[in-house]
Formats: C-alpha cells, structure tokens, sequence
C-alpha cells in the first residue's frame, strides 16, 4: 500500500496551512493560544480561535466562513467535522474554552488527545432544565420539524411570537437544531458504512490518518470503550466503480481488519419522541419486548419516516446538491439567509432558485428533515450494527420508532442504529439489542457506545471542481481505491 500522502489521478491533495501564518484577524485570546507542529493539533486551536473571535467580535461572520474553508482543508476534519460558526454565542462555552486553553498552558499540555479533550468537553451536553411551553413546542416540532409558527401557534394555543422565542432558547439551551437527510444517490452518490475490528498489533493511529485522506469519507468512529470501530463514504458513480471500490475494501481488511462487514445503504430516517420525558425524567416505551416476538405480524403503517435511495436524477445539478448540502445545516432558514450563505462560499445562487430547488426535491422525496436536540437525562448514545434478512430489519424499524431520539440505516447487510437514551435505562436499551441475537434470522449485533452522536464532513467542497453533467462525475475509477491512502 502506498503513502498517505498520494499524488496522481483525482483530487490533488491540500496542504493544510494553520492560521499561525495567518494575519486575517486576531482576538484578545491569542496569547493563550499556543505555537504547534502537527496539523491536527493546530485543528483544533484554530476551531477555538475562530469561536472567540465570534464571541468578541473581532471576526466578521463571512471571514469566518473563509477561515472554516481553511479548516475543512485540515484531514482531521474527518475525524471531528466540527463548525465554529453553527455554535451558538455562548458566554458558558467562552469561559470553558478560556480556561480549558490556561489548564493546558499550565501544565505544558500540547498533545492532539489533550487539546482535542480541551475542545470536545466545552460542548458537551449540559443538563439545563427545561420548561413546559419549550417542551411543548419540541414535541410539535418533532412531529412536523417545518411547521410554520402561525401553524404552531393553532396547535399550541401560543403566539407566534412565543414560539419563535421558544426556539431560540432551545437553540441556546438544548442545542436544538433542524436538519434534513438527504438521498444523494439522487446525485449519484452511494452512502456505504464499513464497520470493522482492527487487527491486534495495528496502530488505530495509521488507520485513522488513512480514513482522515480518503477524500470520500464522511466520519470514522472508534471509542476506546470497544472493538468495533465504522467509517462512512460517500462514492460517486458507485454503479460503475462498485467492483472497484469492494474490491479495495477488501483488500484494506485483509491487511488491517480482524472484522469487516460493508453496509450499501437502501434507506433512512430518524425519530424524535421527547413526549416520554415529563420534564423530571423518561418512561421506557411500550412493547419494546415486540421486537424479540419473531411470530408477530409487523405493521408498516408504525414504521417511523423513510427516505428512500431512488436513483440517480440527471436533471439535478451540482449547484442543487450546494442548496441540499446547505440545508442539513438548518432546514428552517430562509432561502434568502441560504443563498447569502452560498454566494459566501463561493456558490452564485439566488434566492428564487434555493426556493425551486427545494420545492423540487420535496416533490421528489429526495429531503427528510428530522429534529436534533439535548434533554437532561438523556445522556446514553449506542451505535448498534445489526447484521439480519429483511423480515427482521423491519421488526426492529417498528420498534425504535417509539425511542427518544433515533437514527436508522437500513441496508443490502440489515439495518444500523444511532439512539440516544436515559442513563437510567442504558441497560435496558442495551439487553433488548443483544438479545436480538438469540432471535432467527439475525446474524450479529455489534453494539457501539460513544461519547455523543457524530456528524460527518460534508463532500461539495471535495466534488467542487470535479465536472458533473447528465449524472456522471468526470474522475478516474482509480481515485476510488482506498488502499492507495493507507501506509500499514
């Protein structure tokens, strides 16, 4: 296998440039940053003196957009597809990241586990306690994530305004937020999720740098709590590259890999349930024992939202797949904010066409938006591998319907699993998944925990400058061996 640092066909590779060589802004906290080496160090001081610049407002918001540009470029995006600029400006977060930054200077603390710690923990959940109406106005916003707020306010006996403030507050407090999925194989795209075990005497740290330099993935994940590790993809023109691509998984797993098992995905959605929590804590869900009865009829119609992969649509252009990729950022802003957002990424589109683009995915089921947010108590996160036939992966769809907080990939393997729960019913959540592998017509179930739900880079910036007519993307098959990235 040959070096990371590849060179030929595809995506030329980019050199990350850390802002220490920068002079675009300064903030009154550069003192405290200290002078690195190693890029992926740098990654994350750079993720924090973009966030204090915000804070003071020492960087303007579209300087910021450009410094992010510049940070997206550092592999160790892949590893953390963190984004300053969706943070909220929030006091709480400046004073842990100011002192996070004076611990660390005062115990000579530089390594990447120490300052990617510094940064991660400033944002991790906290346990604000959370009122009546803004519980109320969650629960409708996960039923209908786009609702409208004169709508909202029919429903909930509220003014439009209230609820507008409710939202805010749950932004601030419960980092609520609306996202959409999106079917990209619409733009020719296949998602693929590989999860693996790493073979004993690898080091996770050259595994994880070849990941960090395949330009198409989308996250890794590996906790020091288990074995079992994924990594999602995203392939262009899979259909004709797709011998290619498995056959260079294959090869990656027989030199590295203990375990490998290749997810190509069909569907997916995600759930939101935050009616089992009364405000003090959660109610486990009814019949969640259903899901082990392999005798029971199963019902579609209690199946939760399903986006389908449908196909390549040739009539969608790479300017679409900007507007879908900007709308996972938040799916309520309005397209006007949208295209200010795009123009400063360097996308020339107008508002009257983010609007048509829109209306025509929604008319083609290409979106599926669905709600993200934190609640007390709902501290457990589990990534669950269930390898299974296609009776078996619909039983289990039926039942996480009713979990807090889900998200499902239903694959050619079986179906893959994001949840968080209750601490206080960890166990139960967790007994209930492997006890699944008692049940006929399950395979195996390999459970993941993680520190919080991941998300992943997104790819326009890596297909930016590769032409896109009639459905096809202008690169060589070879960019997508995967093994050209590796040194093991």
């Amino acid at each position: 296998m040959k070096s990371l640092n590849r060179t030929g066909s595809g995506p030329e590779k980019t050199e990350y440039i850390s802002s220490r060589y920068q002079d675009s802004f300064h903030t009154s906290y550069d003192d405290l940053l200290p002078v690195v080496e190693e890029p992926a160090v740098q990654f994350y001081l750079d993720a924090m003196r973009i966030y204090l610049g915000l804070c003071e407002g020492s960087i303007t918001m579209e300087a910021a957009i450009n410094a992010v540009d510049i940070l997206k470029q550092n592999p160790e995006y892949t590893s953390c597809p963190t984004n300053p600029i969706y943070i909220p400006i929030n006091q709480r977060y400046k004073t842990k990241i100011l002192e996070n930054l004076k611990t660390l200077n005062k115990f000579n603390l530089f390594t990447k586990s120490a300052i990617r710690s510094a940064y991660n923990f400033v944002f991790l959940a906290e346990q604000a306690p959370i009122n009546d109406s803004d519980l109320s106005v969650l629960m409708t916003l996960s039923k209908d994530p786009l609702i409208s707020l004169v709508d909202a306010s029919s429903i909930l006996n509220l003014a439009p305004r209230t609820i507008a403030r409710s939202i805010e507050r749950l932004r601030e407090r419960h980092q609520f937020r609306v996202s959409n999925l999106l079917d990209e194989s619409a733009f020719n795209l296949q998602s693929v999720v590989l999860f693996f075990e790493v073979r004993d005497g690898i080091e996770w740290d050259s595994i994880e740098n070849g990941f960090n330099h395949y330009p198409y993935v989308k996250s890794i994940l590996k906790t020091t709590m288990t074995d079992i590790g994924y990594a999602s993809f995203l392939i262009p023109n899979f259909n004709q590259n797709e011998s290619l691509f498995v056959n260079s998984i294959k090869s990656l797993s027989k030199a590295v890999f203990e375990y490998s098992s290749l997810h190509k995905q069909m569907q997916m959605g995600a759930v939101a349930n935050p009616e089992l929590f009364d405000g003090e804590s959660w109610t486990l869900p009814e019949n969640l024992e259903n899901m082990l009865i392999m005798d029971r009829a199963v019902n579609p119609e209690n199946y939760p939202p399903l986006l389908s992969c449908s196909g390549t649509k040739p009539e969608f252009s790479k300017e679409d797949l900007a507007i879908a990729q900007h709308l996972k950022l938040d799916a309520r802003t309005s397209p006007s904010k949208m295209s200010d957002s795009l123009n400063m990424g360097g996308w020339n589109i107008d508002s009257r066409k983010v609007s048509s683009v829109i209306r025509r995915m929604q008319q083609r089921n290409l979106i599926l938006p669905y709600i993200i947010f934190t609640l007390p108590k709902l501290s457990s996160n589990f990534c669950f591998e269930i390898t299974c036939n296609n009776d078996c992966r619909y039983r289990i769809l039926e039942t996480i319907a009713k979990f807090p907080w889900a998200m499902y990939y239903l694959s050619d393997r079986g179906i893959i699993v994001w949840t968080m729960v209750p601490g206080e019913h960890q166990v139960d959540y967790y007994q209930l998944f492997r006890a699944l592998e008692q049940r006929p017509g399950i395979n195996a179930v390999h459970p993941i925990m993680t520190i919080s739900p991941k998300g992943s880079r997104s790819l326009i910036n890596v297909l930016k400058n590769i032409s896109y007519e009639s459905g096809v993307w202008s690169l060589e098959p070879d960019i997508l061996d995967i093994t050209e990235y590796f040194e093991i």
